[in-house]
């Protein structure tokens, strides 16, 4: 997934999950694609967030596993800060995982882990960031927000449909072995709304395993002027096979909330959960 666009949304809270947009204005009829994923990026997003989300996972065998998370997002001078911590199933409750996404893509995002279980927060190295977010179809590198300079494009389609939404067709791929090994992806397709300025959906080539991951974003609405998608649905295949499946549906975004505090962004308030 090309990260900068998808997990200012993943996911920023979830950090995958949630794609807000603002004013930034660029003509449907561009045809520099560079320009156009700048635009997606530099959308002016709410502040002080929370939300809270269902995720479903389902493997090949049919076999599900729910997921609730809680989560929180802030701005910081450099980026963006995200605490997520699990609500249930009460096996994983108090998991939790703090990101400090910096907006300079020469600078490593940092993302911590802590597991109740064994009382213990663990650091994610970059090079384990392409691996399963808690078994899901996302990545840890999936849950941060990349820089446009990372990645190369070229745009594939001018005009493509997705429903109503008159898309542009964008090809990014990484443009260096840091991007590439932390995506984990060789390259991106990804459908941009040319009136919402987000992604809609997008296919992912992934190396390990010559895997193919898609994503949708859907039911999207705005609140407070920002478009949020309230379901994202992914799925990695290799071949004709569906390996699994996730859902992840927003119960409840809020904005501007002043509830949300810069002292919830530390690695002593993740571990103390919720």
């Amino acid at each position: 997934m090309a990260r900068h666009s998808f997990t200012k949304l993943l996911l920023s809270s979830l950090a995958l999950l949630m794609i807000p947009t603002g004013a930034s204005a660029i003509s449907p009829d561009s045809q520099d694609a560079a320009a156009i994923m700048k635009a997606v990026q530099d959308r002016p997003d709410g502040d002080r967030q929370t939300s809270r989300v269902l995720m479903l996972v389902k493997d090949a065998a049919g076999r599900e596993r729910k997921r609730v998370v809680q989560s929180r997002t802030i701005k910081f001078p450099e980026g963006t800060k995200t605490l997520m911590l699990f609500e249930a199933p009460a096996d994983v409750r108090n998991t939790g995982m703090l990101s400090y996404d910096y907006d300079d893509g020469a600078k490593t995002d940092d993302q911590w882990l802590y597991l109740p279980s064994l009382r213990k927060t663990t650091r994610i190295a970059s090079g384990d960031k392409s691996g399963s977010f808690m078994g899901t179809d996302l990545s840890y590198s999936d849950m941060t927000t990349a820089d446009p300079k990372d990645y190369t494009y070229k745009i594939l389609k001018q005009s493509v449909k997705v429903g109503q939404d008159d898309c542009w067709l964008i090809e990014s791929r990484p443009a260096n072995a840091k991007t590439a090994k932390e995506t984990g992806y060789v390259k991106s397709h990804v459908w941009v709304s040319k009136t919402k300025l987000m992604p809609l959906k997008a296919k992912n080539w992934v190396k390990e395993g010559k895997k193919l991951k898609y994503v949708k974003f859907a039911d999207i609405r705005q609140i407070d002027g920002i478009w949020v998608p309230h379901k994202i649905l992914a799925q990695t295949k290799r071949g004709n096979t569906v390996e699994s499946k996730t859902v992840i549906a927003f119960k409840t975004v809020k904005f501007n909330q002043p509830s949300v505090k810069t002292s919830d962004f530390t690695q002593r308030r993740l571990e103390q959960g919720l």
